[in-house]
């Protein structure tokens, strides 16, 4: 079995977006359900990362991204289960914390040519917008689902996290412009050029198809929750969680051929 660098990348990315939008989810009306099996969906890739970089990856337990990654997974008892809001926060950053130090070592990793500190800095930090938009997009479809189960849930609630979202997505965008307008150079002088029908089909991909129509579809969502129209909004999340995911693909696919995470 083969384990590469962006695999261990593209773990972190989900873990830290499903972290991220856990902690703006309030325990109740939501139940301990709830976060026991978002909680288990961040638990899985952050695993993932640090036992098969370790098993497959070619890394040693003491490599930075794999400590990071494992340390990540000490938070998952306080933010799964029945505890309080404050421990539960606490394990929530903890778990966010850990996981954005192993997807800073896990971009070195994976974008070797991101030479310089404030290079690397912004690379992670598109990624982990990147991991934003995917675990804000997931986490609100699965809370248009928890209405058909808690029906007095809070209108609100989801109108927050898709808004949450909507951020995460103009933020990922801006810096996707920025590596974009920085190593534009780089990117022009590689085999395959970014601007040639190959690069513009992917970057075209990953615009288009990861943030632009998303974009367009939270705003739809917007519109439907304006009316509490819960079972629309969800279906639109539905359509736009795998939009996302076809763009953080194509987003790991041009890393892979340029080598910068856009």
């Amino acid at each position: 079995m083969a384990w590469g660098p962006l695999a261990t990348q593209f773990c972190l990315e989900l873990a830290f977006g499903v972290l991220l939008f856990l902690a703006l989810m309030p325990r109740a009306p939501m139940g301990v359900f709830f976060f026991r099996m978002m909680g288990t969906t961040a638990l899985l890739p952050l695993l993932a990362a640090g036992l098969l970089s370790v098993q497959f990856g070619g890394l040693g337990w003491g490599d930075p991204l794999v400590l990071a990654a494992l340390a990540g997974c000490l938070g998952f008892p306080l933010f799964s289960g029945p505890a309080r809001a404050g421990r539960r926060l606490l394990g929530l950053g903890w778990s966010a914390a850990c996981c954005a130090v192993a997807l800073f070592f896990a971009v070195r990793q994976a974008a070797p040519d991101l030479e310089g500190g404030g290079l690397l800095a912004l690379g992670t930090l598109s990624a982990l917008a990147t991991g934003a938009v995917a675990g804000g997009v997931g986490t609100a479809m699965v809370v248009g689902h928890w209405y058909l189960t808690v029906p007095q849930l809070p209108v609100a609630l989801l109108r927050r996290i898709n808004g949450a979202t909507l951020v995460a997505m103009g933020l990922s965008a801006v810096l996707v412009a920025l590596l974009l307008g920085l190593h534009l150079d780089t990117l022009q002088g590689a085999d395959t050029p970014i601007f040639s029908p190959y690069g513009l089909f992917h970057l075209g991909a990953r615009l288009a198809v990861g943030l632009l129509l998303p974009l367009l579809f939270g705003w739809m969502t917007t519109g439907s929750l304006r009316y509490e129209n819960t079972r629309s909004a969800t279906g639109i999340l539905y359509a736009s969680t795998v939009l996302v995911l076809m763009g953080a693909a194509a987003s790991l696919s041009l890393q892979d051929s340029y080598g910068i995470p856009l």
